[in-house]
């Protein structure tokens, strides 16, 4: 809606505030202590393997820190690794950890050849909106965990927001993970569905969150008080009705002398976006006739 390193990369709980340092390079373990890394017991059924399964959460972004602070304080066993210490051999999985890859998208594939060349056989889940499952083609056991929420910081309402899944081959896996997360079980979505809900949610989320942050700068610079209650019930009407037949304003109207003035009032790097919108409130308004 994606953490953009900074924000799509790596997108925990209320009051949880965890410094990133401490993942970094030790296994975490319920009771707090480091284990050396092992590999998993091959004469367990399959239920049990997953129940001793090593879990990594691998990104230090927004997700991947809300995600170490679920898994401290459910109490789940993982490590926090960093990708970008890979190409140095360090901060590595071991070949049979359970991975959340909690990466910018543009890093995913580059990740999973790593991953693949240094023969990794656990199952390795992208966190990734927009990226298909293919992305993670070179690895044998490849799911996507895509949680539908914005990240900003480790104070996350768990359980509120959908997860969607790729890869019903690794159903028990997924189920078992969320059980110990203490949230409801995901739902199955295909990569080209996920990318169009993934595109929908940048419309709901970010773009509105952007225009808002425009006009709040434009208020400040012009000295206005933003019209708060006008723009909360133009949005919840708009919402609720039929959105084109409510606009209004003189883009509608093709009320040229009055945008003219508007755009020479405007601070010069609102003007482009004031007559794109114009432009396509135009459109929009002739499509209808």
């Amino acid at each position: 809606m994606g953490e953009k390193v900074q924000r799509s990369a790596l997108h925990s709980d209320a009051g949880l505030h965890i410094p990133v340092h401490q993942f970094a390079l030790a296994r975490i373990h319920p009771d707090g202590c480091g284990q050396p890394p092992g590999r998993v017991e091959t004469h367990l059924s399959e239920p049990e393997r997953r129940e001793k399964m090593n879990w990594g959460v691998v990104g230090h972004g927004h997700l991947g820190s809300a995600l170490a602070a679920r898994f401290v304080r459910q109490n789940i066993a993982f490590q926090h690794l960093s990708a970008q210490l890979w190409d140095q051999g360090k901060n590595l999985p071991q070949p049979e950890d359970a991975l959340l890859l909690a990466i910018p998208d543009g890093f995913i594939e580059a990740a999973a050849h790593q991953l693949q060349q240094r023969g990794h056989v656990g199952p390795v889940f992208h966190c990734s909106g927009a990226t298909p499952l293919s992305a993670l083609e070179p690895l044998p056991q490849a799911g996507v965990w895509y949680p539908m929420q914005s990240f900003r910081d480790v104070e996350v309402p768990w359980g509120t927001f959908p997860v969607y899944w790729e890869n019903a081959l690794l159903e028990p896996i997924l189920q078992d993970l969320h059980e110990k997360l203490g949230i409801p079980p995901g739902q199955w979505m295909t990569s080209e569905r996920r990318a169009t809900h993934h595109l929908s949610a940048v419309w709901a989320n970010n773009f509105p969150t952007h225009l808002v942050a425009l006009y709040q700068d434009f208020c400040r610079q012009k000295g206005v008080e933003p019209m708060t209650t006008m723009f909360l019930d133009s949005v919840s009407q708009a919402l609720q009705e039929d959105a084109r037949a409510l606009q209004t304003g003189p883009a509608r109207r093709r009320d040229l002398a009055t945008l003219a003035r508007h755009l020479e009032a405007l601070p010069p790097e609102l003007r482009s976006i004031y007559q794109a919108l114009s432009d396509s409130i135009a459109r929009l308004d002739s499509s209808n006739s």
